[in-house]
């Protein structure tokens, strides 16, 4: 099995839903999940903080109608059991989630969303909004709207994602929070000094919180220099954070989303073109000596040991 810890496929089958693409997913996206052998995912719909997001309304219930729509190959997954039961099936395990909660109005809201299906939510995108600051923004944290938020989060049975996060946010979840947390998509700041990336220490609290990071694809995330956007880089990633926090709390989130761009029809890394060349990225594992079983714990342990904890509160 492999887990992608993050993918705005909600947003692109929205985005190609307007255009009359009714049926994009399976036509445009699954063949590639095939062909990588990704078993599970998190699918999220995308927060624009520009301006007045339909991510609660249209675009959110177009996801999940899309998601249900596709039952011969996928199965929505509510609980940890539900990801077991979609391997069974053979079926691509999907759980619903959010990225940026800009618009979110009250804390309660959260509730009817996890009623509707959500069962995971980046807080915050890069802008700041109510609940918390993101990457962009110098500072701010934490709200006290948002501590609600999370308690209210952890209180459901919701996965709670610091991608994005400044780094006053990133600690104040630490701080309040007293479950598991994830960061869906980022890489190690010790290799690649960008906003979006964490540092050693940031890493740590993560390991203290029994959390698991997901190493992504996003070229500029995986170093400054174009020479070094390649698979092996992406390797290089997982290598420094397995040494520095342990082989137990890295996995995949490969924020491949080049789809989203017009004209884009690769993420511009070497080796790792677009998702189904992601044996590459394994193979590269390989060859710094992981084992099979180290792997298996990359590709999907330790997410599902996180999301046990949490879907089966």
């Amino acid at each position: 099995m492999i887990f992608d810890a993050h993918g705005d496929i909600l947003t692109d089958i929205y985005e190609e839903n307007l255009k009359g693409h009714k049926d994009s997913f399976r036509t445009k996206h699954y063949p590639l999940y095939k062909k990588a052998g990704i078993t599970h995912s998190i699918f999220v719909n995308w927060t624009d903080p520009e301006k007045k997001s339909y991510v609660f309304d249209d675009i959110f219930d177009d996801g999940i109608k899309a998601m249900h729509d596709m039952h011969d190959i996928i199965k929505v997954c509510y609980t940890y059991e539900d990801l077991l039961q979609a391997e069974k099936e053979n079926k691509l395990g999907i759980i619903i989630g959010v990225e940026g909660l800009k618009y979110l109005k009250e804390v309660n809201d959260i509730k009817t969303l996890y009623q509707r299906g959500l069962r995971h939510a980046i807080i915050t995108w890069n802008e700041q909004n109510d609940y918390a600051s993101g990457a962009l923004i110098k500072e701010g944290g934490l709200t006290d709207k948002g501590k609600l938020l999370v308690q209210t989060m952890e209180s459901v049975g919701m996965i709670i994602d610091l991608s994005h996060a400044n780094p006053l946010t990133f600690d104040d979840v630490i701080d309040v929070a007293t479950k598991p947390i994830i960061v869906s998509h980022g890489n190690a700041k010790a290799i690649c000094d960008h906003p979006r990336n964490y540092t050693d220490e940031q890493l740590l609290k993560l390991k203290e919180k029994d959390g698991v990071i997901g190493v992504c694809g996003i070229a500029n995330f995986i170093s400054t220099e174009k020479e070094n956007h390649t698979v092996q880089y992406m390797a290089k990633h997982i290598d420094y954070m397995v040494k520095l926090i342990g082989i137990d709390h890295v996995g995949l989130g490969l924020d491949v989303c080049y789809y989203l761009y017009e004209g884009r029809t690769s993420t511009n890394v070497k080796g790792f073109e677009t998702i189904a060349e992601l044996p590459n990225l394994f193979e590269e594992l390989r060859k710094l000596n992981y084992s099979e079983e180290d792997i298996n714990k990359i590709k999907y342990q330790n997410f599902f040991k996180v999301i046990k904890t949490i879907l089966d509160k």
